[in-house]
Formats: C-alpha cells, structure tokens, sequence
C-alpha cells in the first residue's frame, strides 16, 4: 500500500483554486469592461472562463478521490493474499501436527508404564528404609542398654565405697566420743579429789594444777573441734566428687544420644531428597535412561561410646587432731563419640528399576556425569499450543541459576535471561515469537557455559529437552 502510494501521489489543491479564482477575475473584469447589454462574444467568453474555472477547481477533487479508491482496492488485495498465505501455512502445520500423532500417543503410552511402576518402586524403597531404621534403632538400643548396665554398675560400686568409707569414719568418731568422755570422767574424778589434796599442797601447787588443768580441757575441746572438721570437709569432698562424676556421665550419654540422633535424621532426610528427586526425574527421558538397579543407602554404624572409669576413693582414714584434707581424685575425661557424616546435599537420583530383570551387571565405566553429557537428547516433538519450549536438566544445587543466550526473539548474545525453575533439577525457557530457527547455549548463574553440551538448536513450535552437565 505504501508503495502505491507513493507511485501515484495525490494532487495539491491549492493551485487549481487559485487557477479558478483567476479566471473568475477574469470573467469578472470582461464583464464589467463589456457595455451593456452584454454581447454574444463577452457572453460566450464569460461563460466559458467560468466552466473552466469549476472544472479546474473540481478535478483534484476528483482525482484524488479516484486514486483513493485505487488504493483500497490494493490493499484489500494485499489482504486476501496474505490470509491466503496464512491459510497454507496453518494447513502446513495441521498436517504436520496430524503426522505426529502417532509419536505423541505412543510416548503417553510409556510415559503412563513408567507412572504406573513407580508406586510399587516408592513402597519398595520405603520398606528397606523402615527395615534399615529399626535395625538401626534396635542396634542403638542394645549399645545403650549395655552402656547403661555398665554405669549402673559403676555408680553402685561407687556409692557402696562411699557408705563403707562413712561407716569407718562414724566408728573413728564414736571412738573419739568415748575417749572424750574418759577423759571427762578422769578429770571430773581429779576435781573430785582437789579438795582433799588442797590441804596438802601449797597455793602455788594449787594455782599450777588450775592452769594445767585449763590447758588440758582447752587442748581436748580443740582436738575435738578439728576432728569434727576434718570429718565434715572429707564428707563434703566425698559429695562433691560424687555430684561431679555423676554430671559428667549424664552430659557425655546427652551428647552421645544427641550425636546419633543427628545422624539418623541426616540420613532419613537425605534419604527422603533422593526419593523426591528419583520421582521428579524418572518421567523426564524414558526412551534414553538406562535402567539400573537402585543400591541402597549404607546403614550409618553405631555410635560407640567410650565407658567412664570410675575413680578411685581415698580411702578413709581415722580422724585424729590436725589431719591433712584429702586431695581430690582426677576425673578422666569422657571420649567424644564419632560423628558419622551426613550424606551430600544434592544426591545424584538413581533410576527405577526396569520392566525386565537384566541378569548381567553393566560394567563399571566413566562416571555418571559424563555418561548422562554423551546420551543423545530426545528428537523434538511438535507443541500443542503453537511456543517454542526447551527444557533443561541440570543440578546445580541450591541457590544457583540456569540462564539462556542466543539469537532468538527477546535473548541476547552477551547477557543471560534467566530459566524458569519447574521442580528439582528442571528448568524451562518458551516463546511464541520464534519464526526460525535459532541457536542458544545455558550458563550457570549466566557465568559458567555448559561446554558438554554446547550450542542448541531451537526449532519453531517444538519442545526440546536437553540434560546440561556442570
């Protein structure tokens, strides 16, 4: 339409107003010039200047309006060819899209087998799960039984000392009671007999009998008060250590349970992550995966515990005035236990297991990642609703991203547009405005290329699939 436009430009109207406007003066100046009546030749003149005139003023009019309708035929034209060729091409596609079909019911037909196995593939690995967790428990529990008996045990034999040792030091005090009272009893005796003796002796015999006298009591009443002490302070010393030890062995058995019950929940959630991601990524690529058979996760081995000796009492010994305390007996530390490491965070998914049993092992080769960079991807299948989608694999862990460059409508070739994350290890990039086809390539956190798998080629109104190694 721009191009008939410009073949055939329309008529300014100015000039030919003023032409008409000319020749009415004209007309206009013969007429008034003519005497009256006017003649046949004014007349005629006058006539004929303003024919000209209307028609010189009505013929861009006219051509323009020609012109216009020219160029609504042609557009309509351009219109009706267009939609012509919008009709073969969507029949093109009809007919493609027809022709696939077959494929695409086919590859529902596995993709619903594949579904319908993996419920009794889930029940199974959660039976070896629940089996492992109570031999595991069970395993714990004995461990824990016989470190219990062993400090039973221990504390017994502990607090059986200590009684003999309070026994023995009750007697030691019951014999210093009754020395005390012996001497009690002979000095009372003496007093008894002062009065007799004091004709006797002089004043001077008197007064040094007085003051030995007060020596004596003054020297029993100490005796007796450090012989009181030195049974309380190793009574307290006795309490004291017992108190400890028995922290000791609770704080170490605590973080001993503790420690195990770490693990078990590690490994349960470990477990669990590597069961979400064998369904997530079992549907993905049915026709390339090879089926192997899952191995189990190895059960953690029991926490070991390393038993407290008890330590060794002083034994007791008979109080007597000025006695040295008792030094307080060491306490040997308590050995932590051993952490069994947890498993990793992003767990590789194991297939599920296939239809058919295989009866020979495969043999040990290259590495998974390098097994899953060289299978070849799915042949792409028409879309139903007309977008051009790729569809990724890549485990790249937690907090990273997939990022897509290329030469298709709405990505650049110097910086990513990022994925859109769908489930754990899949992402997805669509458009609807791919006419050609378009080659792009996946970055990791749109800094890292996937050089495994280097540049991809999108095909209009296809859905791709690809497994992207880092």
């Amino acid at each position: 339409m721009n191009e008939h436009l410009r073949q055939s430009p329309r008529l300014a109207t100015v000039p030919f107003i003023l032409a008409d406007l000319v020749l009415l003066a004209v007309a206009g100046l013969i007429g008034w010039q003519a005497s009256a009546p006017l003649g046949l030749a004014p007349l005629a003149a006058i006539s004929l200047l303003v024919g000209l005139g209307a028609i010189t003023a009505l013929y861009p009019f006219v051509v323009n309006h020609a012109r216009q309708q020219e160029d609504a035929v042609q557009d309509r034209a351009n219109q009706i060819e267009a939609l012509a060729r919008t009709l073969g091409a969507s029949a093109e596609q009809v007919s493609i899209a027809v022709a696939s079909l077959p494929a695409i019911a086919d590859n529902a037909a596995r993709q619903l087998k594949l579904a319908e196995q993996l419920p009794a593939a889930i029940q199974a690995q959660i039976s070896l799960l629940q089996h492992q967790v109570s031999a595991t428990a069970n395993e714990e529990n004995a461990a824990l039984r016989h470190e219990l008996d062993t400090l039973r045990s221990a504390e017994t034999e502990k607090l059986a000392f200590a009684l003999t040792g309070l026994a023995r030091a009750s007697a030691d005090l019951a014999r210093l009671e009754t020395l005390v009272a012996k001497h009690a009893t002979a000095l009372d005796g003496a007093i008894a007999h002062l009065p007799k003796l004091a004709e006797a002796f002089s004043q001077q015999a008197t007064d040094t009998l007085r003051r030995e006298t007060a020596s004596a009591i003054s020297s029993l009443k100490a005796a007796a008060a450090e012989s009181s002490s030195a049974l309380a302070s190793q009574t307290a010393e006795e309490n004291t250590l017992l108190r400890r030890e028995l922290a000791t062995l609770r704080a170490a058995q605590t973080s001993e349970l503790n420690t195990a019950l770490e693990t078990t929940r590690a490994q349960l959630a470990a477990f669990a992550a590597t069961l979400v991601n064998q369904t997530a990524a079992a549907p993905s690529h049915p026709a390339a995966e090879t089926p192997s058979p899952t191995t189990p996760p190895t059960p953690a081995p029991p926490v070991t515990q390393t038993p407290v000796a008890a330590p060794a009492l002083p034994p007791a010994t008979p109080a007597i005035p000025q006695a040295a305390p008792t030094p307080e007996p060491t306490v040997p530390p308590v050995a932590p236990a051993t952490p069994t490491p947890a498993p990793a965070a992003n767990p590789k998914p194991a297939p599920l297991p296939a239809t058919e049993p295989n009866p020979e092992p495969a043999p040990e080769s290259e590495p998974e990642a390098s097994s899953a960079s060289t299978e070849a991807p799915p042949e792409p299948a028409l879309t139903h609703d007309g977008f051009t989608r790729l569809v990724a694999s890549a485990y790249i862990g937690i907090g990273n991203k997939l990022y897509i460059r290329g030469d298709a409508p709405g990505l650049r070739r110097d910086k990513g547009t990022p994925l859109q994350f769908v489930s754990i290890g899949k992402w997805r990039w669509e458009s609807a405005e791919l006419l050609f086809p378009a080659t792009v390539r996946l970055y990791k956190n749109d800094q890292v290329e996937c050089t495994a798998l280097g540049p991809i080629t999108l095909e209009p109104g296809h859905h791709h699939e690809v497994t992207a190694p880092f």
